[in-house]
């Protein structure tokens, strides 16, 4: 009976020593386990920490931006408003330059009608030798042109030569004149006014270098110079023409190579 007594207190006591470190050991556990969720949160925490220290840094630097933004939108503002105050300005130059301009041309203007009034004035005076009437010139370029053809059909030479005449002056390169200026030269050296002829011929050259009437215009520029003494004109015109078999350029030129 003794012995089953002490048997049993044995057993108990082992019992509770075996509960006892099943206890110990479990809070050893959970106590580890807390230390590694602590640092776990520590280390999230860490994390949220620098996080929250980048998003901060990025706020700041896009508040910079933006007030940079803000000053660089107000410059540029104030600099196309400036632009835009120095354009008006120019444009307002050029208008004013634009309206002295037209001032000083409708001035022009009314001192070249004043001048050509005048000049018909004058006109009006003159005589036609083949008829003995006054001879009235057309104010407009087309109606003078007209009335030289008008009279040349009519007969009436003396009349057209002093349209002609007219007509070249007002309407200098008018592309006209290579039939006019022709008519001009060869009138001229008919009526023995060879340096006018050469005046004329001249022109000719120059505004129509290869014209029709290119070879005609270079002849009588040698037989008004040969007339006049201009040899080393006659001498080249002669001897353009030799080298085209013009006419009787070869023989001109002989008469023009013994000019001195």
């Amino acid at each position: 009976m003794k012995f089953r007594i002490v048997c049993l207190i044995a057993l108990i006591s082992l019992a509770f020593c075996s509960t006892g470190f099943v206890c110990a050991t479990r809070v050893e556990q959970m106590e580890a386990d807390i230390a590694a969720l602590q640092l776990q949160f520590a280390e999230i925490q860490k994390r949220v920490n620098n996080d929250q220290t980048q998003l901060t840094e990025m706020i700041l630097r896009a508040d910079r931006k933006l007030e940079e933004l803000g000053s660089s939108q107000n410059e540029t503002h104030d600099q196309v408003s400036q632009q835009n105050v120095q354009l008006a300005l120019e444009l307002e130059q050029s208008r004013n330059e634009l309206a002295a301009m037209r001032g000083r041309l409708d001035v022009q203007q009314k001192a070249l009608e004043e001048m050509q009034s005048s000049m018909q004035s004058v006109m009006s005076s003159m005589s036609s030798t083949s008829g003995g009437s006054g001879v009235i010139l057309p104010n407009d370029q087309e109606s003078l042109y007209r009335f030289i053809e008008e009279n040349k059909a009519a007969g009436k030479a003396d009349v057209a030569y002093t349209a002609m005449l007219e007509y070249i002056r007002r309407y200098p390169s008018d592309e006209r004149n290579e039939k006019l200026l022709p008519q001009v030269a060869a009138s001229l050296a008919a009526n023995g006014d060879h340096r006018e002829a050469i005046t004329y011929g001249a022109k000719y050259l120059q505004q129509f270098p290869t014209g029709e009437s290119r070879n005609e215009i270079i002849y009588i520029l040698g037989d008004s110079g040969l007339k006049v003494g201009n040899c080393d004109l006659a001498k080249k015109s002669f001897a353009t023409l030799q080298a085209l078999n013009y006419k009787d350029a070869a023989a001109r030129a002989k008469e023009a190579a013994s000019c001195k």
